[in-house]
């Protein structure tokens, strides 16, 4: 599975099962060419994990150099709440202090906004922002009706209401419409009269039995094979036990498209370019990925135990986060899919361009949820690995598509691989990969930060930055 991810105007079902035209189109282009960009930036790095590497150029020329410092360490945050860690957490003060950005993150994406929207990014514990405080009163009414109605069970998210927008819409929005921008005003409906209600479970709504993994029940075609078959099957088609082990290291090279960051004081609508990329293996479980922007390299990886990304900010990954890096930096993706994960299944068959495929899912050990993978029926090899960022206020999808398998020293290795996620959209076309080059372990170990200091053309640490709250 692959690097860390943008969030999008239209819903994540369209990101999840649209066509690949759509790929293009997602929440980051309208964040970043709307009057709300500015501010909108420093979060969109301090919290994105992929696209932070798509966005470095923007906060390395525009924001202060707090914004850039050091972010705080995971082992300083072992032990701890988010209220004993962080300053001035009140709604999700008992959580264990990790999962305080995975849930922040997931905000971004259930609303497709940035940090600013909500705080101020110089001074993050104040409570000036009406929808910092705003936001810990929808937090506190979500849990409510889930531990009520649905008896504790995850059912209504910030997602079910707001589906990508700041401001969940009051009516249908027909198509072309666009969320409101405001509250509508009080005047705008009559007053409703509300009995008075006590919540219980007894409200929840009757639902269906739901299928296996989720989505609609597919009638039964021939006798499939059983998941141990089909992992088994991936892995001789991948090369088999003995080429896994007798590679050390991989080496990609080649380019990504992306999104690209205007270069400093040009703006207009952003465009998407192919930024040279390298991506570093090591078995069993290291990675590191380098992507050459105009203002700079921006980097993430994983050293066997920490995940990091170097760009605008230099910090560890953590909660959810941490485990869909995790997922990226195995030598041969899914290749410990039966080990990490209980209640292995195999689903009735799909399709995939053109493809037949063999869809195996189970639920990740980490407790991420439900993964899925979809082998060729013909050749046995992954073609798509869906995983997904979990937080402590709901969880969004990340997919994965390999193609173009090539021989790399007897191991089958995708030369293209496509990650979608709410979060953004990239396309890997790896031209040289080596098996075996050596790499030091240096390169899997997260960088020093960069001494304070704002960059060339960055307004003063005191100063505010332009722009509106966007988060």
């Amino acid at each position: 599975m692959n690097a860390p991810a943008m969030p999008a105007s239209m819903s994540i079902p369209m990101f999840m099962n649209g066509p690949r035209s759509m790929k293009k189109k997602f929440y980051l282009r309208n964040l970043l060419t709307s009057k709300l960009a500015p501010a909108a930036l420093p979060i969109a790095i301090f919290v994105f994990r992929r696209m932070a590497i798509l966005l470095a150029a923007f906060v390395l020329v525009a924001y202060p150099a707090a914004l850039r410092a050091q972010q705080p360490k995971v082992k300083d945050m072992q032990g701890k709440t988010a209220g004993e860690f962080f300053k001035n957490v009140k709604v999700l003060k008992d959580l264990p202090a990790t999962e305080l950005h995975p849930a922040m993150e997931y905000i971004t994406v259930a609303l497709g906004v940035g940090c600013p929207y909500c705080h101020d990014v110089r001074k993050f514990d104040s409570d000036d922002n009406v929808f910092k405080r705003s936001a810990r009163n929808m937090i506190q009414m979500m849990y409510a009706i889930d531990d009520t109605v649905f008896a504790g069970k995850r059912e209504v998210t910030c997602y079910t209401c707001h589906r990508g927008a700041p401001i969940g819409a009051d009516a249908q929005l027909l198509p072309g419409q666009k969320p409101p921008a405001q509250v509508p005003s009080p005047d705008s409906y009559g007053n409703v009269v509300v009995p008075n209600l006590t919540l219980d479970s007894s409200m929840g709504p009757a639902r269906p039995e739901r299928p296996e993994g989720g989505g609609e029940r597919k009638p039964a075609s021939a006798a499939l094979p059983s998941a141990d078959d089909l992992l088994s099957k991936y892995q001789q088609a991948v090369g088999g036990s003995a080429a896994v082990q007798s590679a050390v290291t991989l080496v990609e090279k080649g380019t990504v498209e992306m999104l690209m960051p205007n270069p400093p004081g040009v703006q207009g609508p952003l465009k998407m370019g192919n930024p040279a990329v390298e991506v570093y293996r090591k078995a069993p479980n290291r990675a590191a990925e380098f992507i050459q922007l105009p203002a700079g390299q921006a980097m993430q990886g994983y050293d066997g135990s920490s995940g990091w990304l170097v760009g605008p900010v230099n910090r560890e990954l953590m909660g959810g986060e941490l485990f869909t890096v995790q997922d990226w930096s195995e030598f041969v993706p899914a290749w410990n899919f039966k080990k990490d994960h209980t209640n292995i299944r195999v689903l009735p068959m799909d399709k995939i361009d053109g493809h037949d495929v063999y869809v195996v899912i189970g639920v990740a050990k980490n407790g991420s949820g439900v993964d899925r993978l979809y082998f060729d029926m013909q050749t046995g090899l992954l073609i798509r690995a869906v995983t997904n960022m979990n937080s402590v206020l709901g969880s969004f999808p990340e997919t994965t598509d390999f193609d173009d398998y090539r021989d790399v020293s007897g191991l089958k290795v995708a030369a293209t691989v496509h990650l979608l996620s709410p979060e953004g959209d990239r396309t890997y076309k790896f031209d040289q990969i080596e098996a075996n080059t050596p790499v030091e372990d240096a390169k899997f170990q997260q960088p020093a930060p960069q001494p304070p200091g704002p960059a060339g053309g960055a307004p003063p640490a005191a100063s505010p930055a332009s722009g509106g709250p966007a988060r």
